[in-house]
């Protein structure tokens, strides 16, 4: 039941009073491996407990940034997880449409242990209300087959060795990443791979661009899976695959290329079809909150290996993964990754067409 009228039921659920038990749905739209089976059942357990509520927690896994905007903007989902670099575009505009929703941080305690720098940061904020809360962060990384290639590449440069044409995978929805990747292989500095009239001119670019997209063996879609890279010896990725990969005997690692690497942080925005919904918008806090806490966090290391937020959790992980994932330095990600930047329209569209004729 998404309508409820009666008052004296949202002041019992907003001030934790008497429980008096219903139904709900919360429609969650985020990338794959952000809200499992596994942590929705005990999330649907927890708010039965805390406001007797039988909660259905409904999860569709995005593939492109544009199902964001469509999905929200239809009403369709109510809680979304796109990267920093789409909430203020001015392609999709979330937050200046008011399509989303400010957060009761008050309602998000967990908050107050994620990464300094990711806190109420400039591209999910306005008038100083906070329209997202970070879940992860990570690079589209340089990721290759120890098994094929022994020693860790150095450059994004290995793409376009011949011997690996034919042999590698990149992402098919993000072509903005794979320009980034083929600018910086060509010497470009970081503040340039995001500007469009820098590259359309560039001759030289747009056949490295076109040799990067015709010598792919596949394309993946959303999120790197493990049949999408298996056997091939290079791939862009996210690392989701790395864990399955392992299981299967083919150990992957990320290479730290000499020009840096593009990196992203995924928020959950809420959606305006919460607006006159006040339990199911306190629900879908208590999901943000608990998607931070250290039981997800712990479990978006482990299983998609993905960069927590949650700086705490370290003592609940590995040596290794404590080191590899930066956990001891509150700026890691602004010492490692070049942030991706929030594109003007015309410069969202230039890359498209980039990458259109660079297919074709």
């Amino acid at each position: 039941m998404r309508h409820l009228n009666v008052l004296i039921r949202i002041i019992l659920i907003l001030t934790c009073s008497i429980p008096l038990a219903w139904s709900e749905e919360l429609r969650i739209l985020c990338w794959e491996g952000y809200a499992t089976d596994q942590h929705t059942k005990k999330f649907e357990q927890y708010i039965k407990q805390k406001f007797q509520i039988d909660l259905k927690v409904s999860v569709t896994n995005v593939s492109d940034p544009q199902e964001f905007f469509d999905g929200i903007r239809g009403k369709d989902f109510d809680l979304i997880s796109p990267a920093h670099n789409i909430p203020k575009s001015a392609h999709w505009t979330f937050i200046d449409q008011n399509l989303v929703l400010p957060i009761n941080l008050n309602n998000v305690p967990n908050y107050q242990h994620i990464i300094p720098a990711l806190k109420k940061a400039d591209y999910i904020t306005k008038d100083g209300l906070v329209y997202g809360v970070p879940i992860v962060y990570g690079h589209y990384g340089l990721a290759y087959n120890t098994e094929i290639i022994k020693q860790e590449p150095q450059s994004w440069d290995i793409f376009w060795d011949p011997k690996y044409a034919g042999k590698y995978a990149i992402s098919a929805d993000y072509h903005e990443a794979n320009i980034y990747i083929t600018a910086l292989a060509m010497g470009y500095e970081k503040s340039e791979i995001f500007e469009f009239p820098a590259l359309r001119d560039n001759k030289k670019f747009k056949q490295r661009l076109a040799e990067l997209a015709s010598n792919a063996k596949s394309y993946w879609v959303g999120v790197d899976k493990a049949e999408d890279i298996k056997d091939l010896a290079l791939a862009t990725a996210w690392g989701f695959s790395f864990s399955e990969l392992n299981k299967a005997g083919e150990k992957w690692k990320f290479a730290s290329p000499k020009e840096g690497v593009t990196g992203w942080i995924d928020n959950w925005l809420i959606g305006y079809s919460l607006q006159n919904q006040p339990i199911l918008k306190r629900i879908a806090e208590e999901w943000i909150n608990y998607s931070i806490g250290p039981a997800m966090q712990v479990a978006y290391v482990r299983d998609i290996r993905q960069f927590p937020v949650n700086l705490t959790i370290k003592k609940l992980l590995p040596e290794e993964d404590v080191e590899k994932f930066g956990l001891n330095n509150p700026n890691y990600f602004q010492e490692n990754f070049i942030p991706w930047k929030i594109l003007t329209i015309d410069d969202q569209y230039g890359f498209k067409s980039l990458w259109t004729h660079a297919k074709h």
